[in-house]
């Protein structure tokens, strides 16, 4: 007869038995199951090198060595780099003189399409608001650019480049965004990137009393909606002013470590730079379909703008997520 201890372990080894006997895997499929998660570990493996190599890299380039890599998280500090803000709070309001646009950039022929998009929803949607479309001389073909006037004004201004960018390519090619803070002959900027389907009226946003707004990142898992979450800079209302944008330029040339180029580069240098002045808006005026459910956002609410991150329409695509929302030109 068997010690209790025994019987025990039997009555366990048979259910564990019988329950991984609903979890059954053809003959065939470990093997495949293996070598993707050989994979998977090896990815992980690789970034995790990357990252910790690039901020010893960084670190070691830089004028001084932060005592603490997450402050470039923690936010800037008007105590330590006070910004040049043309207005602030309720006195933004009363400087506006009504002169508003939204406005785009284009750095490549390829996103033509892309800007149609976004041109005939803004029309449908938002009539009487202009689009500005910003590009860099030498960056579009002359086609191109005689196309790009027939949806909106057409900005060219110069290329923000930094020596010590090692990283992607297509993440240097935003920080030109700065250059959007100069053009003070708005008082108001709605930039968005040209990816992206306006589905609803967005105009009461000109007269937010503040010079930022931006929309929580709701593509990461992780993060959290609150007002100091992560920022998507697909969607951000601002107020223009070159002090401003002097100051984030030469912060950025400065020190290396707040060009973020392990990370999202312009986005978390924005994220950084007005983490603790800005306003946060609700997700569905940055709403990426990949988070959605249905046609509403994780907040049962229909989007107001729908940001194709992943499946951009340069053409129709049926089942696409986003794609429904598509304007039928």
């Amino acid at each position: 007869m068997g010690s209790p201890k025994s019987g025990a372990r039997g009555a366990l080894h048979a259910r564990c038995s019988k329950l991984w006997g609903l979890f059954h895997i053809p003959s065939g499929m470990h093997t495949v199951l293996l070598l993707t998660t050989l994979a998977w570990l090896c990815y992980l493996g690789a970034w995790l090198l990357l990252d910790f190599s690039l901020r010893n890299r960084l670190q070691a380039s830089h004028s001084y060595v932060s005592t603490n890599w997450n402050s470039y998280y923690a936010g800037r500090k008007d105590s330590t780099d006070p910004s040049p803000r043309c207005c602030l709070a309720e006195s933004c309001i009363k400087a506006d003189k009504g002169r508003y646009t939204v406005l785009t950039t284009l750095r490549t022929d390829k996103y033509l399409p892309l800007l149609q998009e976004l041109s005939c929803s803004l029309r449908k949607t938002n009539a009487g608001v202009s689009l500005t479309i910003m590009a860099v001389e030498g960056d579009l073909s002359s086609n191109t650019q005689l196309e790009l006037k027939k949806h909106g004004s057409l900005l060219l201004v110069d290329d923000i480049q930094f020596a010590n960018f090692k990283l992607d390519g297509r993440y240097m090619l935003n920080w030109v965004k700065i250059r959007v803070w100069e053009q003070e002959q708005w008082d108001g900027i709605i930039m968005i990137d040209v990816d992206v389907t306006v589905l609803g009226d967005l105009t009461h946003l000109f007269h937010l009393p503040t010079d930022f707004a931006a929309v929580p990142d709701n593509g990461k898992v992780w993060n959290r909606y609150s007002a100091l979450g992560k920022i998507q800079a697909g969607f951000i209302f601002l107020r223009p002013c070159r002090g401003v944008a002097q100051h984030m330029l030469q912060l950025a040339k400065d020190d290396m470590l707040l060009q973020f180029q392990y990370a999202n580069a312009e986005q978390d240098f924005f994220d950084w730079y007005f983490k603790y002045t800005r306003y946060t808006l609700p997700i569905e005026y940055n709403a990426l379909p990949d988070r959605m459910i249905g046609n509403v956002t994780l907040g049962g609410v229909t989007p107001r703008v729908v940001h194709h991150t992943q499946f951009k329409p340069f053409k129709r695509i049926a089942g696409a997520p986003g794609h429904q929302f598509l304007c039928s030109q």
